[in-house]
């Protein structure tokens, strides 16, 4: 292999630490960069925190044992399932051709089991919650797309200064853990919603309606680079009550050129309240 190029020394250095951070440690070394030092010890700190200091349950707030994840075994055998024939949630979504499925893990119901999954994974900084949920679902089988049919997902948006309070967008934490299922990437960016828009969670189906159609935008850069033309896109959000977020989306993906949207939320309102 040839020496470089003396005028190629300052460009070697500076790509020495990507090369060191792409490869793996020896068997028994620590990671040698600096930023793999900080993954090796921020998940060894994690593990050594879950043996310690186990989390509780997200529902019933016991001690979990350490072959459990985020719900104990009673609470998650507990919590109530989705099934279309039941509920028919997927009449809600009619008003938008772009959508061709539904798929759902729990069904809600204010004040229950599952309403504290929700609430513990969107307020309470339960982020482990997201991948136990798509794994849970995928064990169930409860995803309708196939590998392969997903060519991008995308997260319903939440306000930026929700986002900041918070620190996290639940349905980007859903939509990252599909991703890992689906192999296609999670954007973030592609849909926004406006500062000072109205959240959906205290209103009624027609407030609902009237603030989603004005919520919400699509990127001006993404669009003009039609980006989004032919893709078929998996949109991901915690809860679908009314549906009016998600037709609201779906106007904006069909004036970007999207053949077909798929929905994934983690629970389904008994009732389109």
């Amino acid at each position: 292999m040839s020496q470089p190029k003396e005028g190629a020394h300052e460009q070697q250095l500076r790509q020495e630490p990507l090369r060191s951070r792409e490869q793996a440690p020896p068997a028994g070394q620590a990671p040698q960069s600096r930023s793999a030092l900080g993954r090796w010890a921020r998940l060894s700190l994690s593990l050594a925190l879950d043996l310690l200091y186990p989390r509780p349950c997200a529902i019933c707030g016991r001690r979990l044992g350490l072959s459990e994840r985020c719900l104990c075994l009673e609470c998650a055998s507990r919590l109530p399932r989705y099934h279309e024939e039941h509920t028919c949630a997927s009449e809600r979504l009619l008003g938008s051709p772009l959508i061709r499925s539904l798929s759902a893990l729990s069904i809600y119901h204010h004040d229950e089991d599952s309403h504290r999954l929700i609430t513990s994974l969107k307020y309470s900084g339960y982020r482990e919650l997201a991948p136990f949920i798509i794994r849970t679902a995928l064990s169930e089988g409860r995803l309708r797309p196939q590998r392969g049919d997903i060519d991008l997902i995308l997260p319903v948006p939440i306000e930026p200064q929700r986002l900041a309070y918070r620190g996290y967008n639940q349905a980007m934490l859903l939509a990252e853990a599909l991703a890992a299922y689906y192999g296609c990437p999670a954007r973030a960016d592609y849909l926004g919603r406006y500062r000072g828009s109205h959240s959906q969670t205290t209103l009624h189906r027609q407030q609902r309606m009237l603030n989603a159609q004005r919520a919400f935008y699509l990127n001006k850069v993404a669009l003009q680079q039609g980006v989004l033309q032919g893709q078929r896109v998996l949109l991901v959000d915690d809860l679908l009550t009314t549906g009016s977020t998600l037709h609201a989306l779906c106007d904006l993906l069909e004036e970007a050129g999207v053949a077909e949207v798929h929905v994934f939320v983690a629970a389904v309102a008994i009732r389109a309240v």
